[in-house]
């Protein structure tokens, strides 16, 4: 049992860009209700790279690189943590829909109305633990504090935060929200922060044993700021899909090794039937259905996995530049 509070760890760095918000250009609201919410939309670099760790939970850190994309200089993350799965797939990983609707007048009609929905991450997961991952996870976050991110750049209200507030059993004034919408410089850093967690998540859905992973490090591109969400979306998912690289570390037996390292070379994002177009022509072809794509899709280009019990290494995967070009708009 991992007795790390993730959630007061995500806190702590919460109460640094409040304390410093001019400097991270983060807006601090506080509700009604007692909840703090903070809008990263247009926040610094170093904001985005809060909040990209404040996504994973205190536990993994992010750092700036560049990336030589073909003669075009771009910035990229480098993204690294000693307790993947539960920086990963118990904090970071954006697997909690939150939906808020109220009943609605329309032509003398009562409908339900969506108010607010939006897929959240963060260390709130964990207390919350309504996702069926959590039969999983061996893994309790006793902390009084419940911290959330939402990719949206609608502000969640006072029932939002109250949802989250009750689902994670603590009182709303100790309940954090981050927002911030895909097209924005918080948007593609924090995206592209999730490479190591992407790769955990695709190796979990082909039934790759993560509970051996021991430490994780990634590296992809920050997409261009798009022009809209549905652009931000097609280029953050791209940076992953085309250019990250992950690399992992376990500690398994000789005669266990083989058969990991032939499954490992089923996760990479060009073994996906849906692969080898920008996400978003994807997208359209699929009538804007994520149900019609392959799930397979989402994963780094390349993985990087090394037994320290043999002391072997596998590598398996593909960058794609040309791809990466189209979805980004670069010109020479």
């Amino acid at each position: 049992m991992h007795h790390v509070k993730i959630n007061e760890l995500a806190k702590n760095i919460i109460n640094k860009i409040i304390q410093n918000k001019e400097y991270y250009k983060a807006k601090i609201h506080k509700l009604e209700t007692g909840a703090t919410v903070l809008d990263m939309s247009e926040a610094s670099w170093e904001g985005g790279k809060l909040v990209s760790e404040i996504c994973m939970g205190g536990l993994g850190t992010v750092e700036f690189s560049s990336y030589n994309l073909d003669g075009h200089y771009l910035p990229s993350v480098n993204v690294y943590t000693s307790d993947p799965l539960i920086s990963c797939m118990a904090s970071q990983l954006a697997g909690w829909n939150i939906k808020l609707k109220k009943e609605v007048e329309k032509d003398g009609e009562f409908k339900k109305k969506v108010i607010f929905q939006s897929l959240g991450s963060g260390p709130a997961r964990a207390k919350s633990k309504i996702e069926k991952l959590f039969e999983e996870l061996d893994y309790t976050d006793d902390s009084n504090c419940a911290v959330i991110v939402f990719e949206t750049p609608k502000l969640p209200n006072e029932e939002v935060m109250d949802i989250v507030a009750n689902k994670c059993g603590v009182s709303p004034n100790n309940t954090y929200a981050i927002f911030a919408p895909t097209a924005c410089l918080t948007g593609s850093i924090q995206v592209a922060a999730r490479i190591v967690e992407t790769g955990i998540h695709k190796l979990h859905e082909i039934k790759f044993p993560i509970e051996i992973i021991s430490n994780g490090f990634g590296t992809t591109t920050i997409a261009p700021v798009a022009k809209d969400d549905l652009g931000a979306m097609g280029r953050t998912n791209d940076s992953l899909i085309a250019s990250g690289k992950t690399y992992y570390t376990i500690k398994v037996t000789k005669d266990k090794e083989e058969e990991l390292f032939e499954t490992l070379k089923k996760a990479p994002a060009n073994t996906s039937s849906s692969y080898g177009k920008p996400f978003i022509e994807t997208f359209k072809l699929a009538n804007y259905n994520f149900y019609d794509i392959d799930p397979g899709l989402f994963a780094p280009a390349i993985y990087t996995l090394t037994n320290i019990e043999t002391g072997k290494t596998i590598t398996v995967g593909k960058v794609n530049h040309e791809l990466l070009k189209q979805s980004y708009g670069l010109l020479m």
